[in-house]
């Protein structure tokens, strides 16, 4: 393969690209080329799959382009965070879940995966040239909420504040590595200073799901964080949780099967035990 050629540009490619910079696309659909190409792009799906080909663009889904910058260099290996990536693949979105966890330093298990919610439902993505696999969790719009706005790589990406990626792993537990990790959020959630408990209960509540609050109680009761905490209002709270818990009782990690011990104070099947819950503390 010659290496000095591999990434030439024709005059036309060139002005296609340049007129979709010029317009801030660096993620594209054929319809925004075309715009950009005024009418002009004869040939516009023959010019997109030469540029593929030559590493200038990468197919990110059928009709969906990426702009690999210059940056890249001369093989055309993109680098970008793969948030920023994913920011462009729906919208609305936030990013949430396992991948919030760790951008919040509450785990420090690195997820594969990036875990994205939005109203708008669509398929997973996974592109092998990047090594980059996104899911897409739906959400009703009533629960999309919780969010804050950072800086990644100097662009603004959408992701779930510490409270609600605290929340969304209590009552998802299967997109978060497990109970163990959310109980990981809880207690790094707790180290903060702008940490409210009530602000936990109050999610859950819009989440409507009172197993949040169950396994919320629980586990604040194992992390010991009335002692831990004293000034921050967790005895309070769990208090007023525990009155208002609903009758039955729900799984402690709702992805394993139904065993172990009832714990009848904040009425959960405790299918996983003490120890394996709080091991990662000793180390």
């Amino acid at each position: 393969m010659n290496t000095q050629n591999i990434r030439t540009l024709s005059t036309q490619e060139t002005r296609l690209l340049n007129a979709l910079s010029v317009a801030g696309k660096t993620v594209f659909t054929v319809e925004d080329a075309q715009a950009a190409a005024n009418g002009q792009g004869a040939n516009l799906l023959r010019l997109l799959s030469s540029l593929a080909r030559k590493r200038w663009l990468l197919r990110l889904e059928r009709g969906k382009y990426l702009i690999l910058p210059l940056a890249a260099g001369m093989e055309g290996l993109y680098t970008a965070h793969e948030f920023v990536l994913a920011s462009r693949l729906v919208d609305p979105y936030a990013i949430g879940y396992w991948s919030a966890l760790h951008y919040h330093g509450f785990t420090e298990q690195l997820p594969h995966t990036v875990t994205v919610i939005s109203p708008a439902r669509r398929r997973n993505v996974a592109i092998a040239d990047l090594g980059f696999r996104c899911q897409f969790v739906a959400v009703a719009p009533e629960r999309f909420f919780g969010l804050i706005t950072v800086l990644i790589e100097d662009q603004p990406v959408v992701i779930t504040d510490p409270a609600r990626t605290v929340v969304d792993c209590l009552d998802r537990p299967d997109l978060c590595g497990g109970i163990v990790e959310a109980a990981k959020g809880l207690a790094g959630y707790a180290r903060r200073a702008d940490a409210p408990p009530a602000r936990l209960a109050e999610y859950a509540t819009r989440l409507g799901n009172q197993a949040i609050v169950k396994r919320l109680g629980y586990l604040a009761e194992q992390l010991d964080l009335p002692a831990r905490f004293p000034d921050a209002g967790w005895a309070a709270a769990m208090a007023d949780w525990q009155r208002g818990l609903s009758a039955g009782f729900a799984r402690l990690d709702p992805r394993l099967p139904a065993a172990g011990p009832y714990d009848r104070n904040w009425r959960l099947r405790l299918n996983v035990p003490p120890e394996q819950l709080l091991g990662w503390m000793e180390t």
